[in-house]
């Protein structure tokens, strides 16, 4: 297993742009099959360049990529909470709003090493938790398997329960 290299995704780069889509584009995909809805590839893309936008508004907020030999393998959207979800947590909780390795590169331990870099991250950020709402065909396992627990409570906006793992 190649160790995986982390860069920011910065608008105004079009190769960072270029990279991310080539992840985005199956992730969101991925997520829509499970949830049975479908949206088009404009849709999909115009996320992607609506998250990409707000990057750099706050130095906690990170859109990184995942590189395995200078390969895009991975894509994830993390970041401190400061609103936190309908009061339901406490501010300061980091958030993992997306997450997403290419499955050729999946069950080779390229997930958990995004896990930990994003974990230590928030870290660095001064979280104490983290959480976040999984898929429940591919991230409830995963997530498990990291320690998330289910808090009970339920995310109105993404009809999902809330996850949550102290950390480490």
């Amino acid at each position: 297993m190649e160790k995986l290299k982390f860069i920011q995704i910065e608008k105004g780069k079009p190769e960072h742009y270029e990279m991310a889509k080539k992840l985005w584009l199956p992730f969101s995909r991925e997520i829509d099959e499970h949830e049975g809805i479908s949206e088009t590839e404009e849709e999909i893309l115009h996320d992607l360049s609506r998250r990409i936008n707000i990057q750099g508004s706050r130095e906690n907020m990170h859109f990184e990529l995942a590189l395995s030999d200078n390969k895009p393998i991975g894509i994830a959207m993390f970041a401190i909470d400061t609103g936190t979800v309908y009061g339901l947590l406490e501010s300061g909780y980091g958030v993992i709003t997306g997450f997403y390795i290419s499955p050729a590169y999946r069950r080779m331990g390229y997930g958990k090493e995004l896990f930990r870099h994003i974990e230590q991250t928030l870290k660095a950020d001064g979280a104490p938790k983290i959480y976040l709402t999984p898929d429940g065909v591919t991230g409830k396992p995963f997530w498990n398997s990291l320690g998330f627990k289910n808090s009970g409570k339920f995310d109105p906006d993404d009809k999902k329960y809330i996850y949550i793992k102290d950390i480490s």
